[in-house]
C-alpha cells in the first residue's frame, strides 16, 4: 500500500508540475513582458524586470503586499493553467469527433463520462475506422467488449493504451494554450504572442494527429488480442481458433444482457 500511495503521490506531483505550474508560471512571465508600460520594442527585458522592481518596492512593499502578491501569482498560474486544462479537455472530445462510441471507451479509460454530440472531423475519422474494422473482422461492439477486455488485458497492453492517451491528451493541451496567448494578444496589441498561439495550435494539431493514431494501434491491438480470452471467460466456445463475426454476434447479445 505504501509503495502504490508513493507512486500516486508521484504522479499526482509530475502532473501538478508539467500541466499547471510550469505553463501557467510562463504564461504570467510572457504577460508581464506583453503588459511592461514603457518597454523600447516587443521583448524589453530591462524595462520589465524594472518594472517589477517597482512594484515590488512600492505597491507590494509591505508584508500584506508581498503576501497578496503571492495571492495574485498563484491564482494567475493556476487560473490559465486550470482554464487551458479545461479547454484541453473540449478539444480532445472535439477531435474525437464522429467516432462517439471509441470516445466512450476512452472515457472509461480516463475516468470520464462524455455527452458530447458526434461530428466528423479528420482525427475522428481515423478513431471510427478502428471501430468499424472491429467490427466487420469480429462482428463486437466497442462500447460492450472494452470494458470487458481492458479488464483482461495484461499490465503491458494497459500501459501502452495509457501512454498513447497521454499523448493524445498533451497534444490537445498545447493546442489549448493557443487560446490565452491569442486573447494576450488581443488585449495587449503584442505581435509576438499572436506568433506564440499559431506555433502551439500548429503543432498541438500535429502532435494530435500522430498521437490518436498510436491510441488507435494499442486499441485495436489490445482489443484483437484479448477477444479470445474475453470469449472464454464468457464460455464462447471458438470453433476456428479465433473470434468471427458469429461469435462476436454471440458475445454482444451476451453483454447486451436483453437491453
Amino acid at each position: 500500500m505504501d509503495g502504490f500511495l508513493s507512486e500516486v503521490g508521484k504522479k499526482v506531483t509530475e502532473r501538478w508540475l508539467t500541466r499547471i505550474v510550469l505553463p501557467g508560471l510562463l504564461f504570467v512571465v510572457v504577460c508581464c513582458v506583453a503588459l511592461t508600460p514603457g518597454r523600447s520594442g516587443p521583448v524589453d527585458v530591462t524595462a520589465t524586470i524594472e518594472w517589477l522592481e517597482r512594484l515590488r518596492t512600492g505597491r507590494y512593499a509591505s508584508p500584506s503586499g508581498k503576501a497578496a502578491a503571492l495571492v495574485t501569482v498563484f491564482l494567475a498560474v493556476a487560473g490559465s493553467a486550470l482554464c487551458a486544462d479545461w479547454l484541453a479537455s473540449g478539444i480532445g472530445r472535439l477531435w474525437a469527433g464522429r467516432s462517439l462510441r471509441l470516445r466512450r471507451l476512452a472515457a472509461r479509460l480516463r475516468g470520464r463520462g462524455t455527452d458530447v454530440p458526434a461530428r466528423a472531423t479528420r482525427i475522428g475519422g481515423r478513431l471510427g475506422a478502428v471501430e468499424e474494422r472491429i467490427r466487420v473482422q469480429h462482428g463486437v461492439h466497442m462500447s460492450l467488449v472494452w470494458p470487458r477486455v481492458w479488464q483482461l488485458a495484461p499490465e503491458g497492453a494497459r500501459q501502452d493504451v495509457n501512454a498513447a492517451w497521454d499523448r493524445y491528451a498533451a497534444a490537445a493541451l498545447r493546442t489549448a494554450w493557443a487560446v490565452p496567448y491569442a486573447l494576450l494578444a488581443a488585449v495587449s496589441l503584442w505581435w509576438p504572442a499572436l506568433l506564440v498561439a499559431a506555433g502551439l495550435a500548429l503543432t498541438g494539431v500535429r502532435e494530435g494527429r500522430a498521437a490518436v493514431t498510436g491510441f488507435a494501434v494499442a486499441v485495436e491491438s489490445t482489443v484483437d488480442t484479448g477477444l479470445n480470452g474475453l470469449a472464454e471467460a464468457l464460455g464462447v466456445p471458438l470453433r476456428h481458433g479465433r473470434v468471427l463475426p458469429a461469435d462476436g454476434a454471440l458475445i454482444n447479445e451476451l453483454l447486451h444482457k436483453g437491453r
